[in-house]
């Protein structure tokens, strides 16, 4: 009789989510997660002898299944309690934090070559910034017999084989990492301060006096990407600060020919992905001028999102900033140096944890 009850109960349940499937619609974007969830494929013959429309239909299944965020969070409460402390390439470390595991880069030789031959196409001070991650600096908040590779060994290997200058950040984020939060609890990108204390590191690089830091809190309620693929609903949210500055700005994205005041594009912060406040997320080609700027100076930042909160302390010094995302960006960065005679200094800034896997990385030039 049980077995009976039980097999009614589950097979209700399958009706029931199949009848929300069918007319509960297709979801487009998860904000859960902070992207777009797959569409029913479109079928041909070519797809489904290939196997590529089952594929398809196969990971449509999983985005649009009824409910899914309740049950990716059960199951991750379910791993917890089988005391698995990495999911989905995430650390479940102490103190609320998410900490991404990592491992070597297997070809830094390609990269190093990309980089020589971009500085020996542009007659600039330039500078490589490659910024550890939060698994460098918070060893002691891993869970036991975590296993993960040396960040700085690949660091250091690329900083050692480039013709060109560079700026290291791992001492002064080692002196400070029990502080203050360097990286957010749960997301990938450095805070206001880590990105402060790279920019100390870059003003000392570039002969720049320093600016003191003045910050305002702008929301208590970010749950970043690290949250997305560990759905871990008991982690707390990080709180996100900003810099103030009274400067007379023009911000100028090309890609969408907009122009603005501000370095901050507010509404984000009514939406899940709120680092994106920073620099109105990513954009092609950005063009930030400072108006109270007296100098002539002019600084081209090559970029992945890291860059995007450090920005804002470094308009103090330059009265224009061109920041070039290489994802987005399909000219010759070199050509576009050559045709704006005002830039003197540069920086290539990427994050160490994610540049193996940047397509747009391999494309500056």
């Amino acid at each position: 009789m049980k077995k009976k009850i039980i097999a009614i109960l589950v097979s209700l349940i399958v009706i029931i989510l199949d009848i929300i499937f069918i007319f509960d619609g297709d979801i487009i974007f998860s904000d859960m997660e902070n992207r777009y969830l797959m569409q029913l494929p479109k079928f041909s013959f070519e797809n489904f002898l290939d196997g590529r429309y089952m594929d398809n239909l196969t990971d449509y299944l999983k985005d649009q299944f009824p409910y899914r965020n309740i049950f990716v969070g059960l199951k991750t409460e379910t791993e917890k309690i089988l005391l698995k402390s990495e999911i989905s390439g995430v650390y479940l470390a102490k103190d609320n934090y998410l900490i991404e595991t990592y491992n070597e880069i297997e070809d830094k030789d390609k990269l190093v070559r990309i980089f020589n031959n971009f500085k020996q196409n542009v007659n600039i001070d330039l500078k490589l910034l490659l910024v550890p991650t939060a698994i460098s600096f918070y060893q002691n908040k891993l869970p036991m017999f975590s296993i993960y590779d040396n960040q700085m060994d690949d660091i250091n290997y690329i900083y050692n084989n480039i013709e060109f200058n560079f700026v290291n950040v791992y001492d002064t984020f080692m002196s400070n990492s029990e502080d203050v939060d360097l990286y957010y609890k749960t997301d990938h990108h450095w805070t206001i301060d880590g990105a402060y204390y790279a920019y100390l590191e870059i003003a000392n690089s570039f002969g720049l006096s320093r600016n003191t830091l003045t910050t305002k809190k702008v929301s208590d309620k970010f749950y970043g990407t690290l949250y997305s693929k560990v759905n871990d609903y008991t982690r707390k949210p990080d709180d996100i600060y900003i810099y103030l500055n009274n400067y007379n700005l023009d911000v100028y994205y090309d890609d969408i020919d907009k122009h603005t005041n501000s370095l901050y594009e507010f509404s984000y912060l009514d939406k899940k992905d709120k680092y994106a406040l920073f620099l109105d997320n990513n954009h092609s080609l950005i063009v930030i001028t400072n108006n109270d700027i007296e100098n002539d100076d002019e600084l081209i930042i090559i970029k992945d999102s890291y860059a995007n909160s450090l920005i804002p302390f470094l308009v103090n010094h330059y009265k224009k900033i061109h920041v070039i995302d290489p994802r987005y960006y399909n000219k010759k960065i070199s050509e576009y140096i050559g045709n704006n005679n005002n830039i003197t200094h540069g920086i290539i800034l990427y994050n160490i944890g994610t540049i193996e896997d940047d397509l747009g990385v391999y494309t500056i030039r």
